[in-house]
């Protein structure tokens, strides 16, 4: 059973919108936030495990001994973050209700963080992710999936993200879900982060809003003519989940590798500007309309207005 007083804060996700920043820059003791579950710790204690196998326990002596071992924890705001929380992305966050049952099962009374990210953008931060972690299909590929009843793929649903607010508006009611859209952190950061401060309860720490490092990208974007070249080497040499017959079995070295060389621009410019308007061109023409009723929706359940931030209404 959970400690009767603590009330987490725990940030959802979703993925390529500010998660990794929040992690390392926000959420910190020194902003009033101590975080009792790191990302992997969370993964394997309590998204990894299977239906018959999962027990809240875990999770909780592992927030439990976080808490007995942290200097200085009481009057922090204990926070979960983890982009994973929203879903599978590549499998079209077909486990995103099951994470937000154990979460409820785990804490009742938590507070629900949650950042958006207008569609089209989100699938191309989300491309890139899929390219550097070894995927070698294109993005027709991606958004075309082959047999989905076969085997959980991208969906199309993982962006509908009124299904997701609407459901942790359900479990844990209106005034307990924030949801904030990445495009008002890229605007307007720090009014985005006093947004956080207010909704969790945290006291005392705006004025650390003047020091963070607003503008300190930890993912930096990769030119889609170095994806595309990186997509053909992952298809014929690199073996891992998402192809089995590559000659050489990839490892966290080899991602480390990836990162680095994909952010060096081994081509003129004029050349990359024709993969990403080719790029651009496609999924904006195939989500046409798509997303419309969805952000409609959301709208009504939040109260933002996404149209000023570029969305689908």
């Amino acid at each position: 059973m959970p400690p009767p007083k603590l009330d987490l804060l725990i940030h959802v996700g979703y993925p390529k919108a500010a998660s990794s920043w929040l992690q390392r820059h926000f959420f910190t003791l020194d902003n009033g936030f101590f975080q009792v579950l790191d990302p992997i710790t969370l993964q394997l204690v309590l998204i990894d495990p299977t239906p018959f196998t999962y027990t809240p326990d875990r999770a909780w002596e592992r927030i439990e001994a976080q808490l007995d071992t942290a200097p200085g924890s009481m009057g922090l705001v204990p926070v979960i973050s983890a982009e994973s929380l929203a879903g599978h992305s590549y499998c079209g966050g077909y486990n995103a209700r099951l994470n937000a049952d154990r979460l409820f099962e785990l804490s009742p009374r938590a507070k629900i963080l949650i950042i958006i990210r207008e569609q089209l953008s989100e699938i191309r931060s989300l491309y890139k992710t899929f390219i550097t972690w070894g995927m070698p299909h294109s993005i027709e590929r991606i958004l075309n999936p082959v047999d989905p009843s076969l085997s959980p793929q991208f969906n199309l649903d993982f962006l509908r993200y009124d299904l997701l607010v609407g459901y942790y508006q359900q479990l844990y009611s209106k005034e307990n879900v924030l949801v904030l859209p990445y495009e008002k952190f890229v605007r307007q950061p720090r009014l985005f982060l006093k947004k956080i401060y207010q909704f969790s309860g945290s006291e005392g720490y705006e004025q650390q809003l003047k020091q963070l490092p607003i503008r300190r990208y930890v993912n930096k974007n990769q030119t889609m003519l170095n994806l595309k070249v990186q997509r053909w080497k992952n298809y014929f040499f690199l073996s891992g989940p998402f192809n089995y017959s590559g000659m050489f079995v990839a490892g966290e070295r080899g991602h480390n590798k990836r990162m680095a060389g994909g952010k060096k621009n081994l081509f003129p410019p004029f050349m990359d500007n024709w993969f990403e308007k080719g790029f651009t061109d496609f999924t904006t023409r195939h989500c046409a309309g798509q997303f419309v009723e969805s952000n409609r929706r959301l709208n009504q359940l939040t109260g933002l207005k996404l149209a000023q931030y570029g969305y689908q209404i």
